[in-house]
């Protein structure tokens, strides 16, 4: 039982000239698979990967592929990332098979779990691997500290691995989420999360397809600027100008990094019919003026739904002492 699916969607990959795999593994990135499906995301194609045949029914994707079929016999892993990585190398070719050979693919995964930790680290190094001119542009979850020292030196070990094999890690901490909206419901707090996740993947597909582009962010330059670049945040804002929907992106990302210390930022910026390209040039100027970045890459659309300036800063290359003291100096690590 290789390829499950519901509610399979249209594709319309051919539309546009960069292919693009979203790919959530374990509960939580299949759940943003959900997410999406429900968004309407269709020029990427959506692919669920998991061990929990009941749960994996239940994505809504283009592709889905039970992995461990024998080692786990449709069940979970326990949270045992030896067995999560044992279920992906069973069962990888069902992963290659679902993914076939994109341009760009984005792998989605909360860490701290076996299958998040345990089994995305093997699938993107075969990915790496198999498909040496597939880039990889991770998203990934880091779990409470408060969750326990287990689930974290799981995901210490898993973030190790996805970094290596990926071009750029988006890393979020929920530990930052806890301490930004720690005194929102607790159902909200966790939506804040699902909602970050959802306009992430879906600004990265939209700024990919050129179609309504006013200025179109070519997958070359957003290649040159993912590109073993290390770990990365993503940050979402919507104001009434520019200028302030930029900084609120910025103060919106989870992790402990400061913006200056990125190799580059790719910018994403939707406008109301009525501003001009002047307003939008905003974006791009406080990143380079204020905080120094000489590498920016940024897109721009226009539509006449857009009530306020949307903006989505993809910061690549960055340094944070977290992630330094869980997995040591991401720089070095690139370059094994």
């Amino acid at each position: 039982m290789s390829m499950l699916g519901r509610g399979l969607m249209p594709l319309r990959l051919e539309e546009i000239p960069t292919k693009i795999v979203v790919m959530g593994i374990g509960d939580c990135g299949c759940n943003t698979i959900n997410n999406l499906a429900r968004a309407g995301v269709t020029v990427a194609k959506l692919v669920g990967v998991n061990s929990d045949v009941n749960a994996l029914r239940e994505v809504q994707a283009h592709a889905n592929a039970q992995i461990g079929e024998t080692t786990l016999k449709g069940r979970g892993s326990g949270g045992d990332i030896a067995k999560g990585r044992a279920s992906a190398e069973e069962d990888i070719d069902r992963v290659m098979d679902a993914i076939k050979s994109p341009d760009l693919v984005v792998p989605l995964a909360g860490l701290g779990g076996g299958i998040g930790s345990g089994g995305t680290p093997y699938i993107l190094s075969v990915i790496k691997e198999s498909l040496p001119d597939t880039h990889i542009l991770s998203v990934v979850t880091l779990p409470f500290r408060y969750e326990g020292a287990e689930r974290m030196k799981n995901a210490q070990a898993g973030l190790r691995e996805i970094v290596v094999n990926s071009d750029t890690t988006i890393i979020n901490m929920n530990d930052m989420l806890l301490e930004k909206f720690g005194q929102a419901p607790l159902m909200e707090s966790f939506r804040i999360m699902d909602d970050l996740l959802l306009k992430t993947v879906s600004g990265m597909v939209d700024m990919i397809d050129p179609r309504n582009a006013a200025i179109r962010i070519d997958f070359a330059n957003f290649a040159s600027i993912i590109g073993r670049a290390g770990a990365g945040f993503v940050g979402h804002g919507t104001k009434r100008n520019v200028r302030t929907a930029v900084h609120e992106a910025l103060d919106s990302r989870l992790l402990d990094a400061d913006p200056s210390t990125a190799e580059g930022v790719i910018l994403y910026v939707k406008l109301p019919g009525t501003r001009s390209l002047a307003d939008a040039s905003e974006a791009p100027k406080i990143i380079s003026e204020k905080f120094g970045v000489s590498r920016v890459s940024w897109g721009l659309k226009v539509g006449e739904r857009e009530r306020s300036p949307k903006v989505m800063v993809l910061a690549a290359g960055v340094r944070s002492p977290t992630i330094t003291d869980m997995i040591g100096d991401v720089s070095t690590l690139m370059k094994e």
